[in-house]
């Protein structure tokens, strides 16, 4: 927990990503369809959605890369569009943690040479798990490593799992990875929990299932000139994001031109000036763009407090003079456990 929204930091923190996720030195080849991966070859392959690839999803695809390269194959991870949910029960489809642009780029950052972004639609989700296995996983794709999670399921209704996969390797030649899951302080990590971390506003535990700093990426809108004007100046993001950080305060990141500026960002309705529209609102410490960038990405690090309503715009303004102060007290912390 945050108590009392103190920093939760750690020597091994997060660092900064750059704007541009950097692709290894061969780009990873995006496949729209199981029947287009190559015949010559055979692949070490794993299934599943990866929203967010938080730690958990990092460590399957780390094994799936050592495993192709020991065997000379080719390492595919597959995945699906839309979310299955989407088609299956669309009233629980989940918001997407990550935009499925940054998605794709992560997992290319992590060496993996095939993309399979496989349509989810009426007709894959009627396949059997026998049938997928069969037909995508042995005949399309020439599996001879499968890596999952101890509880995969796929297919029709659920008919496929672990157990049924290892039952058709012997036959099929091939051989299934269960891969461990990842825990942090006694849970398993997983989307689900992420989720709830960032919708609550508990970005500090979010981030450390992530093992990087949730960020938002997205334009530059203008605002209504009150910051400038009245209060501090700001860059406002139109997040592309599906999920937001809870309402408060945060001392956050952003990214453009290739440099990071540590700043404070408020999301929320902005009650003291009678806002209704939710909005995303960076105010930078030590830097002040002559243009504001076209399109921006935000990390959030820390949470510092609720997002509350004033009395008047200039008590208003004085919580957000002590805002900036706390904020860069956590930056100077923040830059010393990283020079350890």
């Amino acid at each position: 927990m945050e108590r009392g929204h103190e920093p939760i930091l750690e020597s091994r923190c997060p660092q900064l990503e750059s704007v541009l996720v950097q692709p290894p030195s061969e780009s990873m080849k995006i496949l729209h369809a199981h029947r287009d991966f190559p015949a010559s070859r055979r692949s070490s392959v794993t299934i599943g959605n990866f929203d967010g690839l938080h730690l958990g999803h990092r460590q399957i695809l780390a094994e799936l890369v050592r495993t192709a390269a020991a065997s000379d194959n080719a390492s595919v991870v597959m995945t699906f569009s839309p979310h299955p949910l989407q088609i299956l029960q669309p009233d629980k489809a989940p918001g997407l943690i990550v935009p499925s642009s940054e998605k794709f780029a992560q997992i290319e950052s992590l060496g993996i040479e095939y993309l399979l972004l496989a349509k989810f639609d009426e007709e894959l989700s009627r396949l059997s798990g026998q049938d997928f296995v069969r037909q995508i996983l042995v005949d399309s794709l020439r599996a001879k490593h499968i890596l999952v999670g101890h509880n995969f399921v796929f297919g029709h209704k659920r008919s496929g799992n672990v157990s049924l996969l290892e039952a058709l390797g012997r036959e099929c030649d091939y051989s299934v990875h269960v891969v461990p899951p990842v825990q942090v302080r006694g849970s398993r990590v997983s989307s689900t929990w992420i989720r709830e971390l960032i919708r609550s506003g508990r970005v500090s535990q979010a981030n450390r299932l992530l093992g990087r700093y949730y960020t938002l990426q997205g334009r530059t809108v203008s605002g209504q000139s009150l910051g400038k004007t009245l209060l501090f100046p700001t860059l406002n993001l139109e997040a592309q994001n599906e999920i937001l950080p809870g309402k408060g305060v945060y001392a956050t990141r952003a990214l453009f031109d290739g440099k990071g500026y540590p700043g404070v960002t408020n999301v929320g309705t902005r009650p003291t000036l009678s806002g209704t529209n939710l909005s995303v609102e960076t105010h930078l410490l030590e830097y002040a763009p002559e243009t504001p960038p076209v399109a921006f990405q935000l990390q959030f690090l820390h949470r510092l407090r609720d997002e509350q309503q004033f009395p008047s715009i200039e008590a208003l303004k004085q919580q957000i003079a002590k805002d900036i102060q706390r904020a860069r007290r956590f930056f100077g912390l923040l830059e010393r456990l990283q020079r350890k």
